[in-house]
């Protein structure tokens, strides 16, 4: 029967073998690096809290610190162990011996223990196995556990999964950067079980609509479970290291811990570490995966697009949602849809007052506002420096043109590829705006929407898509609010008796985004600011 193996047995098997083996000079060679020595004493002092905070301490790049707690590892000197969010490196019976021999820590000082540490979300339990067979592959069979509080349970719940934790390991490292960096499409994260349910099986799924990482529970039969929002939300960040020091990080050490130092696990997990360390690699790495693409071993063509979208789109958030709207399979079509009508239309498109607007409007959100409200509070902004009355239309492609102080009507475009709607570019300090032609209404919706992209972020590129991320969110609710004000659409619905199709008339706009507004008009008493 298996059974779940402690840290301290961990650690006592590496210790045996350790002792055991011909190599019992091991720690001579490892310590003989001035390098491995300070870190060592680090460790033995500080008890630093997480190798993150140990890298710090040290000043020295994470990736590299890895390596020397790898090797010091192998010499039986330090362990690592699991502490919540936390990858802890601690100090053995043998590293404390060999610190005090060398002067690393006076022979009267016991070492620092490190913090106790309580807020857990995801723990890993392996499973022992017989010696044979734990050193013949890479499987390493146990169980993760996720500390998750639904809305229906007033205590946490325990979210297991069971099975090979290396192939999980593996398939998050290998999707690292989609899971992360493509904006607004769920990825299956695991399938887990629920301690208080005798049966049923659970996926949990990650969205990323922008800086942040949403937690979403589904049932077999696709019946959601409602997560607190302590469960839910993330910043992408937080969730990245967060999976690295639970997860990822401790199946590592256990393969070290078996004498196995060379997995594809450790390989995937270096390579993305040290992508995350530099700033230039790390970009590209979250275009790719925005793209849907790998970002290692790619063709020369593909290389050379990522990076010619880096020129393009110099700004990140606004890169990442144009590069999840094409994907990789248009995102050459993409590329000449943008260059040839921008070619087309540069001109007659710039539209300099938008440049005016951002100017006078452009305020940092508080960071409790939402997406929508930010974009709504920029609409009603905008319409007021505009001399807009509150049922006044704006008067559709022809009307907006003439605010925005184009030249002429603007011209509509061809139909964009992918989920693109709009591109914006900048000539000089005058943005110009291509969109695709949809008719006269859903047209002069989208060049709303990019108008309040532009006024919000005032980028030199970006795009409008169908895509749910929360820089399209301000773009929707300030189109919407732009194009038919919310009181407006609700005095001429309940107080003159309008229907909603004379309403959509009157502003130019869908019935779809007068029936969105009027009921918003509802929420907004019930949603919290």
């Amino acid at each position: 029967m298996s059974k779940v193996i402690s840290a301290s047995a961990m650690r006592d098997r590496l210790l045996a073998r350790v002792q055991a083996a011909p190599k019992h000079d091991d720690w001579v060679r490892v310590l003989g690096t001035p390098g491995h020595r300070e870190l060592l004493g680090l460790i033995a002092r500080h008890a630093p809290p997480s190798i993150g905070a140990l890298a710090e301490l040290a000043g020295r790049a994470q990736p590299n610190v890895s390596r020397t707690l790898s090797a010091l590892h192998s010499a039986g000197l330090i362990e690592v162990v699991s502490d919540g969010r936390r990858s802890v490196p601690r100090m053995t019976e043998m590293g404390i011996s060999k610190a005090r021999e060398l002067g690393l820590l006076p022979a009267s000082e016991a070492p620092t223990a490190p913090d106790a540490k309580t807020d857990r979300l995801l723990t890993v339990e392996i499973e022992s196995r017989p010696t044979d067979e734990a050193f013949s592959n890479d499987v390493i069979e146990g169980r993760l556990t996720a500390r998750l509080r639904f809305s229906s349970h007033k205590e946490e719940i325990a979210a297991r999964t069971s099975g090979d934790l290396d192939a999980l390991g593996r398939q998050l490292l290998e999707n690292w950067w989609r899971i992360f960096y493509r904006r607004g499409a769920p990825f299956r994260l695991w399938d887990f079980s629920l301690e208080d349910h005798a049966a049923g099986s659970y996926a949990l799924l990650a969205t990323v609509p922008g800086s942040r990482i949403e937690l979403q529970a589904r049932s077999s039969t696709n019946d959601p479970l409602h997560l607190e929002r302590e469960s839910q939300t993330f910043p992408v960040s937080t969730f990245e290291q967060l999976l690295l020091d639970e997860f990822l990080h401790p199946l590592a050490t256990h393969h070290l811990s078996r004498g196995r130092s060379a997995r594809p696990l450790h390989a995937l997990l270096r390579r993305i570490e040290d992508s995350r360390g530099q700033p230039a690699e790390r970009a590209f790495c979250r275009t790719a995966g925005a793209l849907g693409m790998t970002p290692y071993d790619l063709r020369d063509d593909r290389a050379a697009r990522i990076r010619a979208l880096l020129e393009l789109i110099p700004e990140e958030d606004a890169r990442l949602d144009f590069s999840s709207a094409v994907l990789s399979e248009a995102l050459d079509k993409g590329w000449l849809w943008t260059s040839q009508q921008l070619e087309v239309f540069r001109r007659r498109n710039a539209m300099p007052v938008l440049r005016q607007l951002h100017t006078r409007c452009a305020k940092q959100p508080n960071t409790a506002t939402r997406p929508y409200q930010h974009g709504y509070a920029l609409a009603r902004e905008t319409r007021a420096l505009l001399n807009l009355a509150e049922d006044q239309p704006v008067g559709g492609i022809e009307g907006l043109s003439r605010l925005l102080g184009a030249i002429d009507t603007i011209g509509l475009s061809t139909k964009a590829p992918g989920s693109l709607r709009a591109f914006q570019s900048m000539e000089g300090d005058v943005p110009t705006l291509i969109i695709e032609d949809e008719g006269p209404h859903a047209s002069a919706f989208v060049l709303a929407r990019g108008m309040g992209d532009f006024i919000a972020f005032g980028s030199r590129a970006a795009c409008v898509a169908d895509l749910y991320t929360d820089r399209q969110a301000v773009g929707r609710a300030f189109a919407a609010e732009f194009m038919a004000p919310r009181d407006a659409v609700v005095r001429m619905m309940e107080e003159e008796d309008h229907p909603i199709a004379t309403v959509a008339d009157h502003f130019g706009v869908q019935t779809s985004v007068v029936q969105h507004q009027y009921e918003n008009s509802f929420r907004r008493f019930s949603s919290p600011a």
